[in-house]
């Protein structure tokens, strides 16, 4: 695994880095101050809680404490490394040293009191909020993020038949979700990748029932949204399947969802506008005459973050690129009866489309 080996590592994060930078001097600054430690992962591999990252168009600077001194001469190469015990007193050192004025932070990741603070601290230059830069360059993954992305749905795909065998009549949600969380974890995920919803019945028209303790009963929907997390990033998986014979109306649903998922994923290339994608789902909802119980987007990014960018809905300006990694999940939802939602895991390539989650079959399925 590309990203066990810092060394193997480093190239990546180096070409991130040089990306980052061509956008900084395309906006006129001087510098970029990353904060948002997720942001500092992608940009250096540093996998520890504490640090601040320092950019120019041409260099960088990883400042971090004394906890994290020596991992960071570990796994941090390239950027010049220092450490410091005050932050703000540390950075503030670096950007007088260096002459930078100009210089931009995440303001996404910066609360007012922090913001007021850092005006304070780094006075000798002009502060500029900044917004979503380091996120831009993160919604194209590269080999390294894909290569972990696919080791955790393969973590899925080697799961799915016990997951099956749990969700059975007499079984408590929350006993399900419990028992898959440590399978996945047997399997080298470092945990889940959200607390995994396992609805049933009445509860499955709830888009996010995470997982209660109700019991499982004959003859009703269950939807089981999971996903495992390591190495930092993220697998994201949607399955519904019925325990018995549901009402007719339930397993229509489930055509309209599968069909509405085709859909989506059948459109997809470069070049195709995101809101077309969710536009090519959400018309076979609504011919269905279900248009108003699939509210919600259908899909969003995944990689260091379980939701990140882009966002696949009829707000997305974003269009599909290659190396893109997002979800095509949409559903239908039923108060009071049931509900349905079929999620993928897809990657935009040069050709069309990769399903991640391919592997884990989509019919309709009633478990004995």
């Amino acid at each position: 695994m590309i990203l066990d080996d810092p060394a193997r590592g480093a190239s990546f994060t180096e070409a991130r880095r040089a990306r980052l930078q061509d956008k900084i001097a395309s906006e006129k600054l001087d510098a970029l101050i990353v904060t948002e430690m997720v942001n500092i992962r992608y940009l250096t591999g540093f996998t520890g809680t504490a640090a601040i990252f320092l950019l120019t168009p041409r260099d960088s600077w990883f400042l971090t404490d004394f906890r994290y001194a020596q991992q960071a001469q570990e796994q941090v190469i390239g950027p010049e490394i220092s450490q410091y015990k005050e932050a703000l007193d540390t950075l503030a050192e670096v950007l007088l040293k260096l002459g930078l004025k100009n210089v931009g932070f995440e303001a996404e990741s910066v609360s007012a009191a922090k913001a007021d603070q850092m005006g304070k601290k780094l006075k000798n230059c002009t502060l500029k909020p900044t917004v979503k830069l380091v996120e831009s360059v993160r919604v194209v993954k590269d080999e390294a993020e894909l290569e972990a992305i696919r080791a955790l749905v393969g973590m899925l795909e080697a799961a799915l038949p016990e997951a099956m065998s749990l969700i059975s009549p007499g079984t408590v949600e929350r006993d399900v979700a419990i028992e898959l969380e440590y399978r996945l974890r047997k399997l080298g995920a470092q945990g889940p990748a959200f607390d995994f919803i396992v609805a049933s019945g009445f509860r499955s028209a709830l888009p996010h029932g995470v997982a209660s303790g109700k019991i499982i009963e004959d003859n009703e929907l269950v939807i089981l949204d999971w996903g495992a997390m390591g190495w930092g990033y993220h697998s994201d998986n949607t399955r519904t399947f019925a325990t018995g014979a549901v009402e007719k109306e339930l397993e229509n649903i489930y055509h309209v969802v599968l069909e509405a998922n085709q859909a989506a994923i059948g459109c997809l290339e470069p070049g195709v506008p995101l809101e077309q994608v969710d536009r090519a789902a959400r018309e076979i909802v609504t011919k269905a005459g279900y248009g108003e119980a699939f509210g919600h987007g259908t899909g969003h990014g995944v990689g260091l973050c379980v939701h990140e960018e882009p966002v696949v809905s009829w707000r997305s300006e974003s269009v599909a690129q290659p190396g893109m990694v997002f979800t095509i999940e949409p559903g239908i939802y039923l108060p009071g009866k049931g509900g349905v939602r079929i999620e993928d895991m897809v990657h935009v390539t040069a050709e069309g489309t990769e399903i991640i989650t391919d592997k884990l079959a989509r019919s309709f399925r009633v478990l004995s």
